[in-house]
């Protein structure tokens, strides 16, 4: 099981380097950001049935931070993903930070490293939504906030368009260790709606995790915005907001802001000449 994680850990460093030494070369970048992508975290937690363009590469980093009246924290998050074939994508996640649980002391470190894969089974047409799946595993962690052991979980995907209007479905199934709370199930329904001139976007959700076994289900509340600050880039800010932590009117809320930029690697990209192939 070690030298398995060490592997992941590996890969994983590999990976970044990789992303951070393409995305800092100079020269045109044949790849374009998409400011209207629901995407877990950017900032709700719903997803949509859309993998990302066959061959484009993406990195997204942000944060999650607690101003409640309870557990406060800083949670960070780095992705790289990729189409790595038509109709899928992969990516591989780090997550991470500090946490400081009511009436304890301060514990941070690495809650886990994750991998996933995410094919669409079907576009959407007139009468049918887009529907994708969602296969993901997690390392143990390290540090007080780390996962005690390996975690996977598989989510099925549907989105629909009504108009301009978008609408999101997610359900799914976690497995993970007793010393991680068990495993749960998770639904969540969410919306996205384009303002202005097509540059932003607003989206919403409603998302739980319900324990297998006994224990309280964690209901989230959450909206926030996607702003596309040029071609290639899109900024993300939102609120959340745990509703059963709800105590006497008071609820843990929780401040989310993120980057995310796409770029192409040489040899790895294809974007049609349409309507502007490169991006300065």
């Amino acid at each position: 099981m070690r030298a398995a994680a060490r592997g992941v850990w590996r890969a994983v460093a590999r990976t970044i380097a990789l992303g951070l030494g393409a995305a800092a070369l100079p020269g045109p970048v044949a790849a374009q950001e998409d400011f209207r992508a629901a995407e877990i975290d950017r900032p709700v937690r719903v997803e949509d049935a859309h993998p990302i363009k066959f061959r484009e590469w993406e990195f997204q980093s942000g944060v999650r931070g607690s101003i409640g009246e309870g557990d406060r924290g800083l949670l960070g998050l780095l992705e790289f993903k990729t189409g790595l074939f038509r109709n899928g994508q992969m990516g591989i996640e780090i997550e991470g930070g500090i946490e400081r649980p009511s009436g304890d002391g301060t514990g941070g470190g690495i809650e886990s490293a994750s991998a996933h894969l995410l094919y669409g089974l079907a576009r959407e047409t007139v009468s049918l939504p887009g529907v994708a799946v969602r296969l993901d595993a997690s390392t143990p962690g390290a540090g007080d906030i780390g996962h005690d052991d390996w975690q996977f979980g598989v989510t099925g995907i549907a989105t629909r368009s009504m108009g301009r209007l978008r609408l999101h479905g997610n359900g799914g199934y976690r497995l993970a260790g007793e010393a991680d709370g068990g495993d749960y199930w998770r639904f969540g329904l969410g919306a996205d709606y384009p303002l202005g001139l097509f540059s932003r976007a607003i989206l919403a959700d409603l998302y739980v995790e319900a324990p297998v076994s006994a224990g309280r289900a964690r209901v989230w509340a959450e909206i926030g915005t996607r702003l596309q600050v040029s071609n290639w880039s899109v900024l993300d800010l939102g609120l959340a907001t745990r509703l059963d932590e709800w105590d006497e009117g008071n609820a843990n809320v929780e401040i989310v802001v993120g980057m995310s930029r796409a770029f192409g690697i040489p040899g790895l990209t294809r974007v049609p000449r349409y309507p502007n192939p490169t991006i300065p």
